[in-house]
């Protein structure tokens, strides 16, 4: 037998020694008797912010205050139940095949050596057989069985489906309610402050201790508005100052920003989670608007 061809059966055991196995996992969970636990407070759930606006004409002043919300979180015990499905695409039987293919052959070599050795005449004219070689071709062809054998066992463990259970907490939130190590209504003091006033006007600014902030609005120079208001967007940046509050608060405001009107109104983001309604006005002390004239 040539070399090349016991280095092919050699490199035919090894890839089939090495067979890929496919894996699916599924989890489920399942109920556990077992007292519910709580690790830690409550959690943060969300910030809301409430501003009370005065518009003097072109001036604006805003007081704002922080509602923040927690959730209590209990930890109810579960079985968590994971099940492994291994495939190994027949490759398992190719193993056995293949090996008992290898050791017939080699059982083959060793009971008929004359069959794999190429006669010899002596000087006599006698015909001799030299078996060694029909035994090297058993003894590779044994190993190349063994091999097989050994990785077919050895696949069909690997692929073997199993079941592992552990012992686990599931999450179960409590209802929505005020942080109970919170200040409601505590002003949202030191914060930076962006007002987009419709799609023309975008103004900084910046909250003093107490929460308050003024802006100097511009000149309107924008189309008059059949209702005499315009939308405004106030954004909070966050304590850190890295962004913005994902809440923001819509104002609304009258123009032209005309110095002797007062308007005032409070802005809510819990009030505005859905669609914006009209805004909530307070009387405040100003000139009263001519009759007929649009609100």
């Amino acid at each position: 037998m040539s070399r090349g061809a016991v280095r092919l059966a050699f490199a035919l055991a090894l890839a089939l020694g090495c067979a890929p196995i496919d894996m699916h996992s599924t989890v489920s969970v399942r109920p556990r008797v077992a007292a519910p636990q709580r690790f830690g407070d409550e959690q943060l759930e969300r910030r809301d912010f409430v501003a009370d606006y005065l518009q003097l004409g072109p001036r604006l002043l805003v007081e704002l205050r922080e509602h923040p919300s927690c959730v209590s979180v209990r930890h109810e015990p579960v079985l968590r139940v994971e099940q492994i499905e291994r495939t190994s695409n027949n490759f398992v039987v190719w193993d056995f095949v293949l090996g008992g293919v290898s050791g017939g052959f080699a059982a083959l070599a060793f009971a008929r050596p004359k069959t794999f050795s190429p006669p010899l005449i002596d000087s006599q004219g006698r015909t001799t057989h030299n078996i060694t070689g029909a035994y090297v071709v058993g003894g590779v062809f044994s190993g190349i069985a063994v091999g097989l054998l050994a990785a077919g066992v050895v696949n069909a463990l690997r692929s073997t489906n199993t079941t592992r259970y552990a012992d686990a907490f599931k999450l179960a939130r409590g209802p929505e309610r005020a942080c109970a190590d919170a200040d409601a209504g505590a002003p949202v003091g030191s914060r930076s402050l962006r007002l987009v006033i419709g799609d023309r006007l975008e103004l900084e600014g910046h909250s003093d201790a107490d929460g308050r902030a003024r802006f100097e609005l511009p000149d309107w120079d924008g189309p008059a508005l059949a209702h005499g208001r315009v939308s405004a967007v106030l954004e909070l940046a966050r304590a850190d100052g890295r962004d913005f509050e994902p809440r923001v608060l819509v104002l609304w405001l009258r123009v032209p920003f005309d110095p002797s009107e007062t308007h005032a109104g409070v802005a809510d983001t819990r009030r505005e989670a859905g669609p914006v309604e009209s805004p909530v006005e307070s009387p405040v002390e100003g000139p009263r608007p001519a009759e007929g004239a649009p609100l």
